[in-house]
């Protein structure tokens, strides 16, 4: 009997694991497909280093300072502040708190008005301390930026497409906590590429467990009393059960019917250029809301070159239209570079329907599993991010711990 059992390799589960394992505790980790990770993946493709979707690594999360080794890494960063368009062009908007001089060569060009500076301001000071990513109010972010009054023309080029490139929702209805708790990130800490992708996350932590306590290609077919029913037609028992699946594989094994509308989507395009852009400084490019199919792009190989061969450079492009094609993205890429259709070469996309989850949706699943004695974990048990993934399996780890020793001291 493995006395300890986790279902599901994403984030979540690997950390987890990797925490079971410094207390020498015996496990083992099924996940169904053969490669760990998740939504947290990278792949090689025609000498390209491709994200599952458009992902970053927020240096501040403390459960990023906390879990993984980023002294260690050989991280590229992304600058704080974004190219904007405005005037029929990008133009830099710097981060006036961490790039205060660079804001003020570019304050012209910012679209940032002095009252838009003030309220920013303003914002900084209300995150000084701790910030819950949750709270009671029900404000929601796109509320908050209105209630501030922001200028329209800076709502409209950085403020509401950045945070819809964050929340995959171009309504902003995730609650005004979030909006401040994902300020405070990006305030403190760097958006970093990892040098590998953001797939080294998911080898990092999995580099932590013997790989006898890796059962991979296996998924579980029903949860039973204290037993799984596997796909290889095996049973496997246990005393504790993490349920460390995206919330779909956990509705569907608990018998719950997953709840319509419960995520956001996206759809993440790659194309190699054999030119650098003029907008060679490594920030996101914007688009206004509803005037792209892109909601932005990058030219990530301007931050981590490693991510494209010598010489060539590694576009991303993200969109929230679920039909939007290839040929549209480089059409619209070509007219906002002015550069030719010919320029681009389409690589891979990757159209992901369960990248976000939203908030509030998964309380039966959580009552359920509760019921059952059955430990969830994953960013849709607390609120979508990476924190929220490494926390989750953090506590499920540490709730398995405490129970150990109580029964030991019984």
């Amino acid at each position: 009997m493995n006395s300890i059992v986790i279902v599901g390799g994403g984030i979540a589960g690997l950390q987890a694991a990797q925490i079971l394992q410094s207390k020498g505790l015996d496990f083992i980790l099924i996940e169904k497909s053969m490669s760990l990770g998740g939504r947290v993946q990278s792949e090689s493709f025609q000498g390209y280093t491709l994200d599952h979707g458009f992902q970053v690594l927020q240096t501040a999360y403390p459960e990023v300072q906390r879990s993984l080794h980023l002294s260690k890494w050989d991280l590229s960063y992304f600058q704080s502040g974004a190219y904007v368009w405005q005037d029929g062009k990008f133009k830099p908007f710097f981060n006036p708190l961490k790039s205060p001089f660079l804001f003020l060569k570019n304050i012209r060009s910012s679209g940032a008005s002095i009252f838009d500076l003030l309220k920013l301001a303003w914002i900084w000071l209300k995150t000084q301390g701790s910030i819950s990513p949750l709270s009671s109010d029900t404000e929601t972010t796109s509320e908050l930026i209105s209630r501030y009054r922001f200028s329209e023309k800076f709502q409209r080029i950085f403020l509401r497409p950045f945070f819809a490139g964050i929340f995959l929702d171009d309504q902003l209805t995730p609650p005004a906590s979030l909006f401040f708790y994902y300020m405070k990130q990006f305030l403190e800490g760097k958006a970093a590429l990892p040098k590998h992708g953001i797939g080294d996350i998911a080898l990092d932590l999995a580099s932590r467990i013997p790989k006898e306590k890796l059962l991979t290609g296996v998924s579980v077919i029903e949860i039973q009393e204290k037993s799984l029913k596997l796909s290889n037609a095996n049973t496997i028992h246990f005393d504790h059960l993490v349920l460390a699946t995206d919330p779909k594989q956990a509705c569907d094994l608990l018998k719950i019917d997953f709840p319509e509308n419960a995520h956001f989507s996206s759809k993440t395009f790659y194309f190699s250029l054999d030119r650098n852009l003029e907008t060679s400084l490594p920030l996101i490019h914007l688009m206004p809301l509803n005037s792209s199919p892109m909601l932005h792009f990058s030219c990530i190989s301007q931050v981590n070159p490693s991510l494209a061969p010598e010489g060539k450079h590694l576009i991303s492009a993200t969109s929230l239209q679920k039909e939007v094609s290839d040929v549209e993205i480089v059409r619209e890429l070509a007219n906002v570079l002015s550069l030719s259709q010919a320029d681009f070469t389409y690589l891979k996309s990757f159209s992901i329907p369960h990248s976000l989850f939203k908030l509030g949706c998964f309380k039966e699943v959580c009552q359920k599993a509760e019921a059952k004695n059955i430990i969830l974990a994953g960013d849709y048990t607390l609120f979508p991010s990476l924190q929220a993934a490494l926390s989750s399996g953090r506590k499920a780890a540490e709730k398995i711990i405490a129970t150990r020793q109580t029964d030991l001291h019984q």
